[in-house]
């Protein structure tokens, strides 16, 4: 159990560090905002998650959630213009190892924290880690792309006046999908995200995430906002694709 003198505290790093971020930073293309707006959805989320899972205390999933993505805001400090930007998760943990708050916390509440920041965006999860660290993995990779999957679904479905998609992630605009990438999913396998070509690609790559999903309130929850058909909708149709969302829906129905 975190202390609640602590937890404040922590919470109170947090709001600071993002005031210090937008006076300094000068950020046109409303990334700030977008992180800002994620990482207070990926709260909420894992907080609901928490709920339906029955924890009593959620300090922990909450205090994971907060500084998840804190690296990508660190990284956009002047001071940091010279850093590789690879991993941000790695930032994350940077970033919480300097804060005075998180020292005072038990070494193993720190050390749960710190694995579940690294592996929340990780392609696969990983194989040498206790029950308890993966459990609190899960759930934070669940509520993460529970919000991705409303960005991008809310993006396909609003596309007016917001920035372009494709074009942030270096990705064509071509209406195909690329059919390699696609067989992959069809044939059970696990696509890269370094093959992707085309935005529809990444459409089709978000959808397959769907297989890395791990709490039934998760499957309640993309089944009620509907975000896989958003994707789904904005696709366009060969066979592939269509057994792709076969598959999906098939499983989210077993899971539920």
């Amino acid at each position: 159990m975190l202390p609640g003198e602590l937890i404040f505290s922590l919470r109170k790093v947090y709001q600071e560090f993002i005031n210090t971020v937008k006076s300094e930073v000068s950020n046109s293309d409303s990334t700030i905002e977008r992180t800002i707006f994620h990482i207070e959805k990926v709260v909420e989320n894992s907080l609901i998650l928490a709920d339906s899972l029955g924890l009593n205390d959620k300090a922990m999933v909450e205090i994971a959630a907060l500084f998840h993505d804190i690296g990508r805001l660190w990284i956009l400090l002047p001071e940091n213009s010279g850093i590789n930007r690879t991993d941000h998760s790695l930032y994350s943990i940077e970033f919480l190892k300097s804060c005075a708050p998180f020292k005072e916390l038990d070494d193993s509440v720190q050390d749960i924290i710190n694995q579940v920041i690294i592996n929340h965006n990780k392609p696969d999860l990983p194989t040498k880690e206790s029950e308890i660290n993966l459990f609190y993995i899960k759930l934070l990779r669940d509520a993460d792309k529970l919000d991705i999957w409303r960005e991008t679904s809310e993006y396909i479905t609003h596309k007016s006046g917001k920035p372009n998609m494709a074009i942030r992630l270096n990705l064509s605009e071509k209406q195909v999908v690329t059919s390699s990438f696609c067989k992959v999913i069809v044939e059970g396998g696990i696509p890269v995200k370094s093959d992707l070509i085309t935005f529809n690609d990444f459409v089709i790559f978000q959808m397959s995430w769907i297989f890395d999903l791990h709490y039934k309130k998760s499957f309640q929850i993309v089944n009620q906002k509907q975000y896989i058909r958003h994707l789904y909708d904005s696709l366009p149709k060969n066979d592939n694709v269509i057994e792709i969302y076969r598959m999906i829906r098939i499983y989210i129905e077993n899971r539920i």
